[in-house]
């Protein structure tokens, strides 16, 4: 060990804690290896010494980690570049499956599309520190190739979902200074080209899935035409940084307009390098089915990024509806499954899955939103019936962390209620929001992430961004999620609710929604329930809760209210008990596939019902 590193230790066996956390931040990627092999040990109980009793410098959850995946190198490098060296004995398995297998790629013929498009790229004078725009669907591979081809030129992408609307559009147009949009024939009607040119500075706009040129402007140009604007034409080395923007990702926008949040190309490798160095049985070959467009962080790596890199098979479909999704599963009989509960539940009730053996799934990821602990282990059941030898993988993160922070790899990382352990290379703590001090084991408070893909920050937003990105008084960088949660002992996370969605009434009380959901939905019948802060009309400075359910239609909405009630009034004083409850079909979400907590505020405060019930 280095001199620096054996100082470190001692420092931590005399208990000098301050000192510790302060050398923490000059430790080398070679002595933070060491550390957490010799913090591993002692987690084990190899090592005969005390822990400190804060998470963030115990690690206890690095027992979990086979040794290799500490060790193994991080890949500083571009994305193209990572996508290369992970597949080089990979060129002919196939790579891109595409809606009803039309233009499947194997690795070797992915990689000659990349560059090809990234010389039509280069012939259209687009550069490092450029923006390009893209609006495209989940079924073909365009995104995949605008996202590599604009590594190798330098550029950045910014996806945006189909639907968007053209006011939106010409913001982010005009914001990033984007010169192209890429775009399909069925998004782009007349109208919406003419706001387009008008209202932007774009120079072109290249159609996806069309050869019609009717109607269409002269800057207006089908993919093919692109496509031939790169023939022998070869793209000059450029000087790449790995810390250069790459990725323009939105939030979730649940509380909120979505922001832009800016992530490069560290953010895209290293997470995805801790998802293969992990007990999460992604294996060459394997079947991963992605539903998502590229506009989310989420989808862009732990969907895409992640099953090319782990030489999968990607299949590309949109997303279905309930009647088609478990025709989709027995079609494809995919390995692997990035879903949102929604989804999960379709596969349960379907009567078309009763009898099949699905043991084909390798793997349920699924993100975005909390699931109650009813609603896990019913889904446990269905796994069981179904001979799925898994677990539900189930993991916590935020976008500005470009995707997990923690995860279920294992059986003993797999609890219900509770959100698995860290990722290898990721440290989470728990601090006092009021003063950033941290705190122990089973101490709730905010949780904060410390990692190697920490965004690039907000877009034009240095205030925001350091409100998010704290440098504390030790000098370690950490991400402040407003996500309220433990630690256990064991290195077990749990996320408890919503520092943001935080309720004030007007007794000076605070409800956290998260905490009140998971007491209600373990009711019968209960699927889904929101909790929302509405304005308190006695006490306009203050709000009151409302609770949004979706029951099971077998059981009666009286008596779920009742039982509601009931429950709250044993966990809450009276004034903190819910006024009202509303019950719905279904719960309307954003394109995270996040409860729209936005929409069903607005909802509730134009409605005559809130009053009524």
């Amino acid at each position: 060990m280095s001199d620096r590193l054996n100082k470190l230790l001692e420092c931590r066996r005399k208990n000098q804690l301050p000192e510790y956390r302060e050398q923490l931040q000059y430790l080398d990627d070679e002595e933070n290896v060491l550390l957490d092999l010799y913090l591993r040990r002692v987690a084990l109980g190899e090592i005969q010494e005390d822990i400190t009793g804060y998470p963030s410098l115990d690690k206890i959850w690095l027992k979990y980690y086979q040794e290799e995946y500490i060790r193994a190198d991080i890949p500083y490098m571009t994305i193209i570049e990572y996508l290369k060296e992970s597949n080089k004995n990979n060129m002919k398995q196939i790579a891109i499956n595409p809606l009803e297998n039309k233009g499947i790629l194997t690795y070797e013929e992915l990689f000659q599309m990349i560059d090809k498009v990234a010389s039509s790229l280069d012939s259209l004078e687009i550069y490092k520190g450029d923006v390009i725009m893209g609006i495209l669907p989940s079924v073909t591979a365009h995104e995949v190739y605008l996202l590599y081809a604009a590594d190798i030129v330098g550029a950045a992408v910014n996806f945006m979902p189909e639907g968007t609307v053209v006011s939106d559009i010409c913001h982010q147009i005009n914001q990033f200074n984007v010169d192209y949009l890429f775009i399909t024939d069925n998004s782009l009607g007349v109208e919406m080209e003419e706001e387009l040119y008008s209202k932007t500075q774009l120079k072109a706009i290249i159609v996806v899935g069309t050869k019609n040129e009717k109607h269409r402007k002269q800057n207006t140009i089908t993919w093919q035409k692109f496509m031939d604007l790169g023939t022998g034409r070869k793209v000059p080395e450029i000087n790449r940084n790995p810390e250069d923007l790459l990725f323009i990702a939105k939030t979730g926008g649940t509380t909120g307009e979505p922001k832009n949040v800016l992530l490069n190309d560290n953010c895209f490798n290293i997470m995805v390098h801790q998802y293969l160095h992990s007990d999460l049985n992604y294996n060459t070959g394997d079947k991963w089915l992605r539903l998502w467009s590229l506009f989310s962080a989420s989808a862009a790596i732990s969907s895409s990024h992640l099953a090319l890199c782990a030489g999968m098979e990607n299949i590309l479909r949109a997303f279905p509806d309930s009647k088609d999704f478990d025709k989709l599963i027995i079609k494809e009989k995919p390995n692997h499954l990035m879903l949102i509960p929604v989804l999960l539940d379709w596969l349960e009730k379907s009567e078309l899955l009763f009898s099949e053996d699905l043991s084909f799934i390798k793997s349920i990821g699924i993100g975005g939103v909390s699931i109650t602990e009813e609603f896990e282990r019913r889904i446990e059941r269905f796994l069981v019936k179904h001979n799925i030898p898994i677990y539900l993988g189930y993991g916590w993160g935020c976008t500005e962390n470009s995707s997990s922070a923690s995860m279920r790899m294992n059986s003993e990382t797999t609890i219900i209620g509770c959100i698995g352990v860290p990722l290898v290379k990721t440290v989470v703590g728990v601090f006092n929001p009021d003063n950033n001090s941290e705190l122990g084991y089973d101490q709730e408070g905010e949780m904060c992430i410390r990692s190697l893909t920490p965004m690039i920050g907000y877009y034009n937003d240095s205030e925001l961004t350091k409100k998010v990105l704290k440098r504390h008084n030790d000098g370690l960088m950490w991400i402040h999620t407003g996500d309220l949660g433990t630690i256990s002992k064991e290195g077990i996370v749990s996320i408890n609710g919503r520092i943001t969605r935080t309720i004030f009434t007007y007794t000076g009380a605070k409800i956290y929604p998260a905490q009140m959901e998971g007491l209600i939905a373990n009711i019968p019948g209960v699927e889904e329930i929101v909790v929302v802060g509405l304005t308190d009309t006695e006490h306009e400075s203050f709000e009151i809760p409302f609770c949004i359910v979706v029951s099971d239609k077998q059981y009666k909405t009286d008596t779920i209210r009742q039982e509601i009630n009931s429950l709250c009034y044993k966990n809450y004083p009276p004034e903190l008990v819910p006024k009202h409850i509303r019950f719905r079909d279904s719960i309307p979400l954003t394109s995270s596939g996040k409860p729209d907590i936005m929409a069903l505020i607005k909802e509730l405060q134009s409605s005559e019902l809130r009053i009524e019930d």
